[in-house]
């Protein structure tokens, strides 16, 4: 378990400092790169364990909470079952 989320983070800390050089030495012509926005969202998001949901109660357990979850504007944005993570976004305003 503590492997594959140590896994999981140096993946993670490596694509984001792949990124970050990327995003500095942008070398796509001027019209194919992308303006910053006026306004940036911003996001609530939350992470559950998935031992928290009761997977032996079936599917229609686990939609009724998606479903309720759903209705308070959350969308479901990662299942890793290896990690072990449910996670959920929705915009902060």
């Amino acid at each position: 378990m503590r492997s594959s989320l140590m896994k999981a983070l140096g993946l993670t800390l490596t694509f984001l400092g792949g990124t970050s050089a990327w995003a500095k030495d942008d070398l796509r012509p001027i019209h194919q790169r992308f303006t910053k926005p006026e306004q940036v969202r911003e996001w609530q998001q939350f992470c559950r364990k998935t031992s928290d949901f009761d997977l032996r109660a079936g599917p229609d357990a686990l939609n009724n909470v998606l479903v309720s979850l759903g209705k308070e504007g959350w969308e479901l944005v990662l299942m890793d079952t290896q990690v072990g993570l449910v996670c959920f976004k929705r915009p902060a305003s």
